[in-house]
């Protein structure tokens, strides 16, 4: 049974479903792959949320970061 952990910033619900059924298919493929056998695979996917201030990329805390990037019309 694969685990998987997702560290970052709070994410809604619809998000985190989207993230663990995306997760779960790939899996699954790879498995199938792997070991030759047609299996429903359960996959756990951990999300552990951490303030956004309190992540950094090098010296900038996130909030930052992600004001310099260019905005998605």
């Amino acid at each position: 049974m694969p685990i998987v952990e997702i560290t970052g910033p709070e994410l809604p619900q619809e998000s985190k479903d989207r993230i663990a059924k995306t997760l779960t298919e790939v899996i699954a493929v790879e498995e199938k792959a792997t070991y030759k056998l047609d299996t429903t695979p359960i996959t756990i996917v951990l999300f552990r949320e951490i303030p956004v201030p309190d992540i950094y990329i090098g010296t900038k805390p996130l909030p930052q970061v992600l004001e310099t990037l260019p905005k998605v019309a």
